[in-house]
């Protein structure tokens, strides 16, 4: 690790938490702003966390906890990683990885918060390195840029610092670090600070910010409500029988649009036949590869042939869910 000189911030950001803070004083502070990751999610781009899970926060209310054992991890291990990322950087770019500065506020927009996971310099400027970890699953996403979530992140770092450029460095699949270099795009900066504002608006009065589509929303309503009661709610005739139309219509053009994707594999799989791979333009247009999947445990037989096994003694804690059922017909 490198113990970063003493960095200055054209934006005039002022560090209001150093790095070796508790993570009760980290929370305390980000309570009180936007950081680079809330604004990726108040824009509807975080797949785990929805603009409402940030206002709740904010607001100081509790949400509950997603019990997902392999992002909890996931999580754990990508901060662990990050020094080996950053010494990946470093050997790939030649760039110095300077050392987390803390956490950081403009003074003029005091609600503008950023934590860097490190800081560059390249031609004697600095600038934000962001240095991720993601599955092999992630590589395509990453070959030709920096995904738009984390090109939002980097945006708003560069907005709280005032620096022009930016390094992403992500580790895929423990095996490849793929590194993008990004300027500074005053104009989408603009539009995150037109954003950051009206919702900064809506925690300051209490307003819960619209739902939007986004299943991070969905999954959130989940855990929100997740044990039900026997009580029946009055609706509003107009916003439910709105709601179940456009329910219904989602659903007619979902079905549409598999028909017609089914109808062109269908077609393609009929030109490639017995073979693998399909070549136009002397270029791979597409392919139809065989897979292996392995067959079901039949559990019965597994029992009888295994009476002393008990099986419920490896059965996992059941779950409680909600489906939503619609029992009106629309017009």
């Amino acid at each position: 690790m490198t113990q970063a000189p003493p960095l200055t911030y054209p934006s005039g950001a002022e560090v209001v938490l150093t790095p070796d803070a508790s993570p009760d004083e980290w929370h305390a502070i980000r309570a009180t702003g936007i950081g680079g990751s809330d604004i990726a999610a108040i824009c509807g781009l975080n797949p785990w966390t929805s603009p409402l899970e940030i206002w709740l926060k904010k607001t100081g209310q509790q949400v509950p906890r997603r019990d997902d054992a392999v992002l909890s991890e996931a999580a754990l291990m990508g901060h662990a990683l990050e020094p080996i990322i950053a010494a990946r950087f470093t050997a790939i770019t030649g760039l110095i990885a300077y050392d987390n500065p803390g956490t950081l506020r403009r003074p003029d927009i005091p609600w503008a918060l950023v934590n860097l996971d490190r800081a560059t310099e390249e031609d004697g400027e600095r600038g934000a390195l962001e240095l991720k970890s993601r599955s092999s699953y992630a590589l395509a996403e990453w070959e030709a840029e920096t995904p738009v979530d984390v090109q939002v992140q980097v945006q708003w770092q560069l907005m709280v610092t005032g620096w022009t450029f930016a390094y992403t460095a992500c580790l895929i699949g423990g095996q490849r670090t793929i590194v993008h270099r990004i300027e500074r795009d005053q104009s989408l900066i603009d539009d995150l600070l037109t954003i950051g504002d009206e919702f900064m608006g809506w925690v300051k009065d209490g307003t819960r910010p619209p739902l939007d589509g986004t299943p991070a929303t969905g999954q959130l309503l989940d855990r929100l409500h997740a044990t039900p009661t026997d009580e029946v709610v009055v609706g509003d005739a107009a916003e439910v029988e709105a709601l179940l139309k456009q329910r219904a219509t989602a659903k007619e053009q979902i079905a549409a649009g598999e028909l017609a994707l089914q109808d062109a594999d269908n077609r393609l799989k009929a030109i490639c036949g017995d073979a693998t791979d399909v070549h136009v333009r002397g270029e791979r247009a597409y392919s139809w590869p065989a897979y292996t999947r392995r067959g079901p445990i039949d559990w019965a037989e597994l029992q009888a042939d295994h009476p002393d096994i008990d099986l419920d003694a490896y059965r996992k804690p059941d779950t409680t869910y909600r489906t939503l059922r619609v029992h009106m017909e629309t017009q």
